[in-house]
C-alpha cells in the first residue's frame, strides 16, 4: 500500500525554527506510511528544497507573497486542490490560513490541521498585518497543535489544542568529539583559550540582535577573551554589523552566515545566548541544551522550553545581569557542559522520534476516520 500524503503548508522552507522542526519530523517519520508534500507562498529557491525532494516530497510554489495577487492566489489554490487528492493538510502559516483553509474546506478536504509556532508577532507593520490575518486562522480548522501552551493560547482563542514539543534528533546534537571541536574553532579563528558565546537565529526584530550585541559588550568588557558567534542570515544583518562596529566589538563578533551541520557549531561553543523578544518554543534552544551548553535566555521566552538545569532566564533590559550570570558561571565551573542533557531531553519529550511517532499515528488515525 502506498503511503498517505499529507500537505504541509508553509511560507517557504528556509532555515528557521518552524521549518527545522517540520524537517526533523519528516526525516524521522516512517515514509513508507506517511509522506509529506509542501505548498509554499513564495516562488524562490529555499534551504530545504533539495532534501525534501530527496526524501520523496513534492513542492508547489505559489507567488502571493511576492506579487500580492490575492485573486490569482485563490484561483491557484483551487486549481491545486482540484489536481490533488489530499485528505489532510497541516498548516504552519497562520497569516494566510484564512484563505487556504477556507478553499480546502470548499474543495472537500476533511482534515485541516493548524499549528501554532509562536507567542507574538514581529513589532512592525508586517507583524501587525500578520496578527490581523491570523485572527481568522482558527475558523476552518478541524485539529490544532501548538509548540507550547502559550503559543496555543495565543492563536486558538479557547479552542482545544495539543501541545507537541519541538523535538530534535538528540543523537546528532549530544555527540561530542573534542577533535572536531578543535577543528571547527580553528576554522572560525577562535583560540583555544577564548570563550565562544553563540547564537543561532534569523536577523529579524524578533531575535533582538541589537540587544544581544549590547549584552555581549557588557560581557566582553569584563571577559576580554570572549568571542560571539552569530549563525544565520536575514534582513537586519547589515544593521547588526554596523552596530557591532559602533560598539567597538570589531573582530570579537563572528558573522558566520547560514550553516548546515549545526551540531559541530554547538560543540565549538562554550555557551549559548538567546535574547529574543518572544518565542514559541525555540528549536535552537532545544538543540543547544541537548549539546550540553549552558544557556542564557531572555525571560520573555516560555520557561517550558527549558529541560536542563544549566538554563538561566534573565531580564532583557539589563545587560549587566547577563554579564554577571556569565562571569559567575565561568568562575563557578568554567561553563561546564551538562553530561545528562540527552537523557533529560528524551525524558521531557524533546526527542524528535517522540514527536514524529505522535504525528504519524495522528495522520494515520485521521486518514482512516475520513477515508480516501
Amino acid at each position: 500500500m502506498p503511503p498517505i500524503r499529507v500537505l504541509q503548508v508553509m511560507p517557504a522552507m528556509d532555515a528557521g525554527g518552524m521549518e527545522t522542526f517540520v524537517m526533523n519530523v519528516y526525516r524521522a517519520i516512517d515514509r513508507d506510511k506517511v509522506q509529506f508534500d509542501f505548498l509554499y507562498h513564495y516562488d524562490k529557491p529555499c534551504f530545504y528544497d533539495y532534501e525534501i525532494q530527496a526524501l520523496g516530497g513534492q513542492i508547489t510554489k505559489l507567488t502571493v507573497r511576492q506579487d500580492n495577487n490575492l485573486p490569482g492566489y485563490l484561483a491557484a489554490l483551487g486549481r491545486f486542490f482540484d489536481a490533488h487528492s489530499y485528505r489532510i493538510i497541516h498548516g504552519h502559516y497562520s497569516g494566510f490560513g484564512m484563505f487556504y483553509n477556507a478553499v480546502a474546506r470548499r474543495k472537500g478536504i476533511p482534515v485541516r490541521v493548524g499549528h501554532s509556532h509562536n507567542t507574538a508577532y514581529e513589532p512592525n507593520m508586517v507583524g501587525k498585518l500578520d496578527k490581523l490575518m491570523s485572527a481568522r486562522f482558527d475558523a476552518d480548522l478541524t485539529d490544532r497543535f501548538a509548540c507550547s501552551r502559550k503559543a496555543g493560547e495565543m492563536l486558538f482563542k479557547g479552542h482545544p489544542f495539543t501541545v507537541l514539543p519541538n523535538g530534535v534528533d538528540t543523537d546528532r546534537f549530544a555527540k561530542h568529539d573534542p577533535a572536531d571541536r578543535a577543528r571547527r574553532r580553528e576554522h572560525l579563528g577562535v583560540a583555544e583559550d577564548e570563550i565562544l558565546l553563540g547564537h543561532v537565529g534569523r536577523f529579524s526584530a524578533q531575535k533582538n540582535h541589537a540587544g544581544l550585541l549590547r549584552i555581549f559588550a557588557a560581557v566582553h568588557s569584563r571577559l576580554p577573551k570572549t568571542r560571539l558567534l552569530l549563525i544565520g542570515g536575514g534582513p537586519l544583518e547589515a544593521e547588526t554589523r554596523a552596530l557591532a562596529a559602533q560598539l567597538g566589538l570589531g573582530d570579537a563578533v563572528i558573522f558566520a552566515g547560514v550553516r548546515t551541520h549545526m551540531p559541530a557549531f554547538y560543540h565549538a561553543m562554550d555557551a549559548f545566548l538567546l535574547p529574543s523578544l518572544f518565542e514559541g518554543l525555540p528549536v535552537v534552544l532545544v538543540e543547544a541544551q541537548v549539546a550540553g551548553l549552558p544557556c542564557f535566555v531572555a525571560d520573555t521566552v516560555d520557561a517550558g522550553a527549558a529541560f536542563a538545569p544549566n538554563v538561566q532566564f534573565l531580564p532583557l533590559d539589563t545587560p549587566a545581569a547577563w554579564a554577571d550570570a556569565i562571569v559567575n558561571a565561568v568562575a563557578r565551573d568554567g561553563l561546564a557542559r551538562n553530561p545528562e542533557a540527552q537523557a533529560q531531553a528524551i525524558d521531557a519529550g524533546f526527542d524528535v522520534r517522540t514527536s514524529a511517532a505522535y504525528l504519524q499515528n495522528f495522520y494515520l488515525r485521521r486518514q482512516a476516520e475520513v477515508g480516501g
